[in-house]
């Protein structure tokens, strides 16, 4: 299932300075601290540019089963909406999709060729989260009761909180927040590389980024923060078994404390959340196949379902769903396997210098196996089932599962087609709990 397009090898460093550049626009956003750059479209020519020079300039090109899997997601978002009366909507949702998706995951996945390069965009990342920190705090200090002025345009809003907000798509706090809690994991990486330094710097990041946390007043970015440390210590000490046990309660527990912990945001109850829920599930038993059509659930019910994994399957159906949350169960479960089953080199005679090559691959991959974690832990109260984190951070994961198999080649196992036929079906775990969970709490 894996697929290289053998040539002369071409490290592409002229596409990759664009994805920097794209990376800093898409993040930072330093074009839009005035009105008028904001009207520049940098974002999208850094992207055309990157994908041009990928496309002349990377060789080998490495396309994975999740790559297909994407792909396959975007045909079935017109036929979706062609069966709910949306044709032309069904094609704009598919363009959309493609561009802002397939692209930026594809770009990711194929140019981060190296550790050297991963550690500069995760630094990107760290600088980022650090401005937003920054930037809420001027909108705290400016705050007047109802508004609270940043960077740009950015504000803060009050309501029975004051909540902070930056520019972009991080103009929502829960995206700000989630992404702060995506961001842990990176700290606790160079928290545990060589330098005395590191080891000062990022436990303070550490709290500022929670000091972050806070003031988006999102709860369910507060749960990431809470079970991102939490699944960290599980992993590495429990067992198999145990694991187990909890990946099938967690989203059970979860439900659970929607329903008695007061987990409700500013715009809806707790018990409003979870008829959101139920009426995403019902949106999927009553249309099985292909779903009510993407960016049509709130056609059905008067919020947004608050639950990516619910939002999905109700508007994509069980193929769709399928292949969305298959790709992050394959890329997590392949992750998984390395850090618990193929974290050293097998064998006497590999040199030393292949054993500290591989092991520093094998500390990447878990510092972005977790904070995919993060996005899926905050995924699972918010709707944010199509932010480009998502597919920024698979990207990088998959990157680096790229450059494993380089180093460890019997590893291409972990994306045979056994595993993804596991990996659309391990997926569902998440929807039956919820389900089971609802019959108790509604």
């Amino acid at each position: 299932m894996v697929h290289t397009f053998p040539t002369q090898e071409k490290n592409a460093t002229l596409a990759f300075f664009f994805l920097v550049l794209y990376t800093i626009a898409v993040l930072i956003r330093p074009h839009e601290f005035s009105y008028e750059t904001s009207k520049y479209i940098v974002i999208k020519v850094f992207a055309i540019l990157a994908f041009l020079f990928t496309l002349t300039s990377l060789r080998p090109i490495t396309i994975l089963p999740q790559h297909y899997m994407l792909l396959g997601f975007t045909p079935l978002i017109m036929i979706s909406a062609f069966l709910n009366g949306w044709g032309m909507g069904g094609i704009e949702e598919a363009q959309k999709f493609f561009v802002a998706s397939i692209i930026p995951f594809f770009l990711y996945s194929s140019l981060i060729t190296s550790i050297s390069r991963q550690k500069l965009l995760m630094y990107v990342s760290i600088a980022a989260a650090l401005i937003m920190v920054y930037n809420g705090y001027i909108q705290q200090q400016s705050f007047d009761g109802t508004f609270g002025y940043g960077l740009g345009d950015s504000f803060s809003v009050g309501r029975s909180e004051m909540r902070i907000t930056y520019l972009g798509f991080f103009g929502d706090p829960n995206d700000l927040g989630m992404f702060l809690v995506m961001n842990i994991a990176f700290l606790a990486y160079f928290y545990s590389e060589k330098g005395a330094l590191n080891k000062v710097i990022m436990p303070l990041i550490f709290a500022l980024l929670c000091y972050g946390v806070w003031m988006t007043g999102s709860r369910g970015t507060l749960l990431g923060v809470i079970g991102v440390i939490c699944s960290y210590y599980m992993i590495k000490k429990a067992g198999a078994r145990l694991i187990l046990f909890a990946i099938i309660m967690a989203p059970i527990v979860a439900t659970l404390l929607a329903k008695f912990g007061g987990m409700s945001s500013s715009e809806s109850s707790a018990n409003g959340r979870l008829e959101a829920w139920y009426s995403g599930i019902l949106m999927l038993l009553n249309n099985p196949i292909f779903g009510v059509g993407k960016g049509n659930f709130m056609d059905h019910h008067e919020l947004v379902a608050h639950n990516s994994y619910i939002h999905v399957a109700g508007e994509m159906g069980i193929p769709g769903y399928s292949l969305w949350a298959g790709v992050i169960i394959l890329c997590m479960l392949a992750s998984y396997k390395v850090i618990k089953e193929f974290a050293n080199l097998p064998g006497d005679d590999i040199s030393d210098e292949s054993k500290i090559a591989y092991a520093a691959e094998v500390k990447i991959n878990q510092a972005l196996f977790f904070s995919m974690l993060g996005f899926m832990i905050t995924a699972f109260f918010l709707s944010r089932q199509f932010t480009l984190l998502l597919f920024i951070f698979l990207g990088m994961l998959t990157a680096s599962h790229i450059r494993l198999f380089t180093l460890r080649p019997e590893l291409k196992m972990l994306f045979c087609k056994d595993m993804v036929i596991k990996s659309m079906l391990y997926c569902w775990v998440i929807i039956v709990a919820v389900y089971m969970a609802l019959k108790v709490g509604l």
